[in-house]
């Protein structure tokens, strides 16, 4: 039988590897951002970006004694914000639960016995803070800050809750020519309007500003569900039932032809749940920002209770997410909405 597992050992544990804990929400948020194009931010307070907006018009015929009028403006000015939120992990457990026995299987993966040579006590910490990252990670776009509310749901404020409130404050519309109507990209079912997913998102992607749809300034990249890209693949399949059977590598490189994106780049993540919102942005237009230094120590073992052998894991972070421009050269949305899907954990 292995020992008990003790406060102290997971207390010595926690300091002892607290650089190499600090770094592993990094690691979670680094795979997800690399396949989103996404920057990760490192960042301790608020950081701005100001976009400049040109104004164009002020040019016309010149002839003698014409009427001089001037435009009222040469250019203005958007803000992004990107301020980090506070957000703690916390769990109470007894440690008699644990005991330093060998795993050979740990989610139903067969473990290296020979590479797994840390102490149990690290261990566990390291999966608290794995547990951690996964919570935000599949809160990056639905997480909706509310202090009053605990969850991974309201820890901060998420790409999607962000555009709503740009939205509602008159940054992204229709006037402004970056939120275009599509209609939801529903199951193929012939017959139906909705075997026509495929024109859908066509007809979407067509509407955008040319700038955005040419590779001139980054890379064309849409964001869109797994679910909506299988209707829009199914759809295609039943209009062109009579002659190919298209697979998703072939439907997307069509899309590109249809759409005239010819260096689209498809994006689709279990992250982005399910749903027809769709985002076609230039690459790199979200940021993510986090700090690990919110706290002195990064995971803190504490025992508080009455019950010496419960004990409370607490870890304290930082996170926040941008759009760095929502101007309709660089950025579009839709009128839909999308479900989150959690996968966090493994129960």
């Amino acid at each position: 039988m292995g020992k008990v597992i003790t406060v102290a050992g997971l207390t010595e544990a926690a300091k002892t590897y607290d650089l190499t804990l600090r770094t592993l929400p990094y690691f979670a948020l680094e795979t997800v951002a690399k396949k989103y194009g996404m920057n990760v931010i490192n960042l301790a307070d608020e950081n701005i970006i100001v976009n400049k907006r040109r104004k164009a018009g002020g040019t016309g015929p010149y002839k003698i004694g014409m009427d001089i009028t001037y435009q009222a403006e040469l250019m203005k000015f958007y803000e992004s914000k990107l301020k980090p939120e506070v957000v703690v992990f916390k769990v109470k457990d007894n440690i008699l639960n644990y005991v330093d026995n060998k795993a050979l299987v740990e989610a139903g993966t067969p473990i290296d016995l020979k590479a797994k040579n840390h102490p149990q006590e690290f261990l566990i910490t390291k999966d608290i803070v794995i547990s951690h990252a996964e919570d935000i990670v599949f809160a990056l776009f639905y997480a909706e800050r509310d202090a009053d509310v605990f969850s991974p749901a309201t820890a901060f404020t998420g790409f999607f809750p962000t555009l709503d409130a740009l939205t509602t404050a008159g940054h992204i519309s229709a006037g402004e020519k970056n939120l275009i109507t599509s209609g939801a990209l529903a199951p193929a079912v012939a017959g139906t309007p909705d075997e026509l997913a495929y024109d859908r998102l066509v007809a979407w992607l067509s509407q955008a500003h040319p700038m955005l749809r040419s590779s001139q300034g980054g890379i064309p990249q849409l964001l869109i569900s797994e679910t909506a890209l299988k209707n829009a693949r199914d759809g295609m399949r039943l209009k062109t039932a009579a002659f190919q059977r298209f697979t998703t590598a072939e439907m997307i490189e069509q899309l590109k032809e249809d759409s005239y994106i010819p260096n689209l780049e498809v994006v689709v993540d279990e992250t982005y749940g399910t749903g027809s919102k769709l985002i076609l942005q230039k690459k790199g237009n979200m940021d993510i920002g986090f700090d690990t230094n919110s706290a002195k120590q990064f995971v803190q073992v504490r025992n508080i209770y009455e019950d010496p052998n419960d004990v409370q894991f607490w870890l304290q972070a930082a996170y926040g997410v941008r759009f760095r421009d929502v101007h309709p050269k660089v950025f579009m949305t839709n009128e839909q909405t999308n479900t989150a899907v959690n996968l966090a954990g493994d129960y």
